[in-house]
């Protein structure tokens, strides 16, 4: 009985009943508008949404019409005002979901009207091509629209998909209390209007919520080329809305625009500016925050892909809780290869206007001109974590920071920034209290996996930059400074705890008429044995009275920071550490509150070596001023039996022992240069340092002709290095160079470099034998 009467319906234009109780259904037969007032043998798409509306139940609304159909509506047609009401043109023959749909709604006649109307619940369009609507392609409108299905159509094209009929106001539309609504799956383009907003969709008013905007194409014709709506999607007037999986391009505006809205509004997922077959098709803004969004979230849940716009991300007019999380900005990921690079032009992600309790954590950002941004006055409390932000090359700067108030650019441990490739790491310029933490700057720290590796300067404190409060940064590989002070008006900033790798300039760069504290100066470094295993080190110089001096040891990278310590009124300081360094120490001073900021780094100051001795034969180096053996080797105590060292110019060895008396040792006093044999029993510690080092870094040594015993006093350096730069400066001076192995505990050449010569690596104090062709000097000031 039910197929019977299903059979009616098709041949009779669906006016029948099921015995069950079904749902009416009505199929749409002719293109005609009007058409026939009601559905009989013949039924317009108009009669058959009266008849649905005047049924009860859920009523299917079906097309059969010959051919390619194109329904020109004279008049507003009826909204579908009753509830479930079906309206699916996937029916047509001929409908396929990779073409445009054969049945075409042209709205150029129909006045100011919309194409699709929705005021009752649980309704479904599906698979209709809409253009030309002086309103909505299809809007679904009132708190009695609620759940409805918007799926499978093609809003804002001719009927061939390729060029532009736009719906003036929108292609689609959630409005006036609507809930539920579920827009998928459609492309939409082409609406554009010009002196005239006219979006791809729109939500908002009336209390709509739970809107569900996935799978849509918008912004891309038929062929996939650029139709531009204004906003792709815009949420606005207090609507809350999900905007998940989507493909948005050509925007005029933005892809995705919120205003005036409170709630989560979830963006996540979507490609904005570049196709899902990564083709560039550019945004003005891919995502705009902007008046009195609250609480929109962004990529949280998903990444989202926002490339090869002008803008990436721009949070703007007040808007104000807004979370930034995972996106790829100017990357474009693929499976098969590395991320493709599609930089947003201008800026990557922008926060300005006014911009409050911003969170952009975790995004990989591919600067254009700028990466990240943040700017004016009335911007506040800005929190910047976890990103990865890298250029082309092309990159001016990576994070910009400008007169912002609360702005926090990492935080603690695990929360830094990761800069490379570009002009300036991090630039802050008229702004207080800044907080800078835990970023890592320059290609040995940050390691990115895209982008240049160069950074020109780490973090620049530009014109008016008070009171930031700049610490364990890692910066490196950098081919200027690495933190620069340029700003005439910069003051009270404090630089503290930062580690430096391998810079091409200063570490600290304060620029000239910069209120500044005076440069530190070092004057001794001493170690005392307090116990076998057991060594203290002091650090005494000079500074500005009342200012603090830090320490740091050149060359260390994760433990750079050393000791900190008072400078006296009497403009002097001593600082005691357990903790021995491994090459130069310098000194930074910090100035009361007020009184300036920090200084730049003192020049390198000398430590020894640490030198590993056991019991038997050892060659140890000589550091620091003119002393008598017995001081210089106390450290020894009574595990030493012997020293002797080869005098060059005469060829002979001069010996001292402790069980010999004084007059009849040829051997009296060393100084720093000299390498010594010494001969140990008994328990010796475990590692020998000179007593004091030198308050000079590095020395004019004498060679003889023959055999030489020395070291290198010099700043740390690479062994090689240190005999090219002699070779080249001494020609013809340098026959064969060994140096003791501690370790192996024997003598290696280390010159001529001999396919199989020792690699010497960085030199501290190296005990060296130099066969020397002529006399000769050896400048070792570095």
């Amino acid at each position: 009985m039910a197929a019977a009467l299903l059979l009616c319906a098709l041949l009779c234009g669906g006016d029948a009943l099921a015995q069950d109780g079904s749902p009416r259904l009505w199929i749409v037969s002719t293109a005609e508008d009007p058409g026939p007032p009601e559905c009989a043998a013949v039924c317009s798409l108009r009669a058959a949404i009266s008849a649905a509306n005047e049924s009860e139940g859920g009523d299917q609304i079906r097309f059969a019409i010959g051919g390619a159909a194109v329904i020109t509506p004279s008049s507003p047609l009826p909204p579908l005002r009753d509830a479930e009401i079906t309206l699916d043109a996937t029916t047509q023959p001929g409908w396929s979901a990779a073409a445009p749909p054969p049945v075409y709604l042209d709205g150029r006649a129909a006045g100011d009207a919309a194409g699709i109307v929705v005021n009752g619940a649980a309704a479904v369009v599906r698979g209709l091509a809409i253009g030309g609507f002086a309103r909505y392609g299809i809007g679904v409108i009132g708190a009695g629209a609620s759940d409805a299905l918007v799926e499978a159509n093609w809003l804002g094209m001719t009927a061939d998909g390729l060029r532009a009929a736009p719906n003036r106001l929108s292609g689609a539309a959630v409005l006036g209390g609507a809930t539920g609504a579920r827009i998928r799956d459609n492309r939409i383009a082409g609406n554009s209007v010009a002196d005239q907003t006219g979006h791809g969709i729109v939500v908002g008013g009336g209390g709509v919520a739970g809107a569900q905007l996935s799978g849509n194409t918008i912004g891309l014709n038929a062929a996939g080329r650029p139709l531009a709506n204004d906003d792709g999607v815009l949420v606005v007037d207090g609507a809350q809305a999900a905007v998940r999986g989507n493909v948005i391009c050509a925007s005029a505006v933005a892809a995705v625009e919120v205003r005036d809205t409170r709630g989560a509004n979830p963006i996540d997922g979507n490609r904005i500016g570049v196709d899902s077959e990564g083709r560039a098709a550019a945004n003005r803004v891919g995502v705009f925050i902007g008046a009195q969004a609250a609480g929109t979230e962004v990529g949280r849940r998903e990444a989202n892909v926002i490339a090869a716009n002008e803008v990436g991300i721009a949070v703007e007019q007040g808007a104000r809780e807004v979370e930034l999380w995972n996106n790829w900005i100017g990357l474009v990921p693929s499976a098969a290869a590395e991320a493709a690079p599609m930089p947003n032009i201008r800026v990557g992600i922008s926060i300005i206007e006014g911009a409050a309790q911003v969170r952009v954590v975790g995004n990989r950002v591919l600067a254009g001109e700028r990466g990240i941004v943040v700017g004016d006055a009335a911007t506040s409390r800005i929190s910047l974590q976890r990103n990865q932000v890298a250029s082309e090359g092309l990159g001016l700067v990576g994070i910009d920071v400008r007169e912002a108030v609360e702005v926090r650019i990492g935080g603690d441990r695990g929360l830094g920034n990761l800069v490379q490739g570009v002009g300036t790491a991090i630039l802050l310029t008229d702004i207080e209290e800044a907080v800078v933490s835990y970023n890592r700057i320059g290609a040995p720290f940050a390691s990115l996996d895209f982008g240049s590796a160069g950074v020109g300067v780490g973090l620049e404190l530009g014109e008016g930059v008070r009171a930031a409060d700049v610490r364990e940064n890692q910066i490196g590989g950098v081919d200027g400074a690495g933190i620069r002070v340029s700003g005439s008006t910069a003051q009270d900033n404090l630089l503290t705890r930062n580690v430096f790798g391998a810079n091409g300039g200063l570490d600290i760069e304060v620029a000239a008429g910069v209120d500044a504290p005076t440069v530190p100066i070092i004057d001794s470094y001493a170690v005392e044995r307090l116990a076998s295993d057991q060594l203290r080190s002091t650090i005494r110089g000079r500074g500005d009275p009342g200012s603090s001096v830090e320490l740091y040891v050149l060359g260390e990278v994760r433990f750079s920071w050393l000791a900190r310590a008072r400078v006296d009124a009497e403009g002097r300081f001593t600082a005691i550490t357990p903790r021995l360094p491994e090459g130069g120490i310098r000194a930074l001073s910090i100035a009361r509150l007020g009184a300036g900021g920090t200084s730049e780094f003192s020049q390198p100051f000398p430590v020894p070596a640490r030198q590993p001795v056991d019991r038997g034969l050892h060659w140890i180096a000589i550091e620091g001023d003119e002393r008598p053996v017995a001081e210089a080797l106390a450290q020894l105590g009574g595990s030493l039996g012997a020293a002797w060292r080869l005098d060059a110019a005469s060829g002979a060895w001069q010996v001292w022992s402790p069980d010999v008396p004084l007059g009849l040792s040829t051997l009296r006093t060393v100084r720093g240069g000299d390498v010594l044999g010494v001969l140990l029993s008994g328990r010796p510690p475990r590692e020998f340092y000179s007593a004091e080092s030198a308050s000079a870094v590095g020395a004019s040594l004498a060679l003889e002709p023959g055999l030489n015993s020395l070291t290198w006093t010099g700043p740390w350096v690479s062994g090689v290095e240190a005999l090219e730069r002699l070779d080249e400066a001494e020609p013809g001076l340098l026959g064969i160079v060994w140096q003791w192995d501690a370790e192996g505990r024997r003598w290696r050449v280390i010159w001529p470099r001999l396919e199989h010569a020792w690699d010497a690596g960085d030199w501290g104090a190296p005990a060296l034998a130099i066969r020397a062709r002529r006399a000769g000097v050896w400048e070792q000031g570095g």
